[in-house]
């Protein structure tokens, strides 16, 4: 919000979270955050600092407008890293996201990055197949690797970004034969393996079912809209069921086309439930 209000916060951000007290990380960060832009003298210089034996406090590196900026220069489709410091911005991004540490009385008296190696691995295998810019048939072969990535949250937020990137441009749909395309079914497993994501996933999803798409013929319309509300169904069963509902009630009041999308998303919601008591009667028998 402070962005959008062209405010400047940056010196208010270091300060709270007691940067001062590590003069060159609150300077490189400082830098950054201000041109809401990294650069590679500066994540360098972050770098060394978090790759020694006594780096300074992780919290340092969760400022929420820098790990953005890094999950965009990892994940977002056209970005540009230099190879020879991409593996510093993997560590940075890793390090924030599985370093655990105890600090007493200004003293660390922990320090845990016992996932830090397997993290890193993980963002570099999936940043590799969002970076080489591959079709839906090609994604197909990856899904194993995304599937065994994705359990890491941090990497479950890149890809939520890369598809949200991906599936937004006006000539995705258009291009796509699938009828659920792989992009989209990654969401579905985002949305099993970690709760937190699941109002972003369903905003995502909205800003797709609501987006105009005047130029497809209107069966074609349909049918997309049907299988967004099979993601919408998924999200619905595990646990984001308040708001997957009361967006489904607002499309009533809409117009007749979404009238039957509903229809068809009770029928749904109706076969799940089902199936549901049927596993349960059959586990008690």
């Amino acid at each position: 919000m402070h962005k959008k209000r062209g405010y400047n916060i940056t010196s208010i951000t270091m300060a709270l979270n007691g940067a001062a007290a590590y003069p060159r990380a609150c300077q490189a960060l400082a830098a950054m955050l201000s041109r809401n832009s990294l650069n590679p003298a500066d994540i360098t210089v972050l770098f060394k600092m978090y790759s020694g034996a006594d780096p300074p406090p992780v919290d340092l590196l969760r400022v929420p407008h820098f790990l953005d900026l890094l999950v965009d220069a990892l994940f977002k489709p056209g970005s540009k890293i230099n190879p020879e410091h991409k593996p510093k911005y993997i560590h940075l991004l890793a390090y924030a996201a599985s370093v655990h540490e105890i600090f007493k009385k200004g003293q660390r008296k922990s320090l845990n990055r016992d996932e830090l190696n397997a993290t890193v691995q993980s963002i570099e295998k999936v940043h590799n197949v969002c970076n080489d810019s591959k079709g839906s048939m090609e994604l197909v072969a990856e899904v194993n690797a995304f599937y065994q990535c994705i359990r890491f949250p941090v990497v479950a937020i890149g890809v939520v970004r890369w598809v949200e990137c991906t599936v937004t441009d006006p000539s995705y749909f258009k291009l796509t034969t699938e009828h659920t395309p792989v992009h989209l079914a990654l969401l579905d497993e985002v949305v099993t393996n970690h709760v937190t994501l699941h109002q972003k996933v369903l905003d995502l999803l909205v800003q797709l079912f609501e987006s105009p798409q005047d130029e497809l013929d209107v069966l074609v319309q349909l049918e997309r809209r049907k299988m967004l509300l099979d993601r919408m169904v998924h999200l619905f069963s595990r646990g984001c069921v308040v708001p997957v509902v009361n967006y489904i009630k607002s499309l009533v009041k809409v117009d007749i086309q979404r009238c039957y999308l509903l229809f068809f998303f009770c029928i749904l919601e109706v076969s799940l439930r089902f199936a549901i008591f049927v596993g349960e009667k059959e586990g008690r028998l």
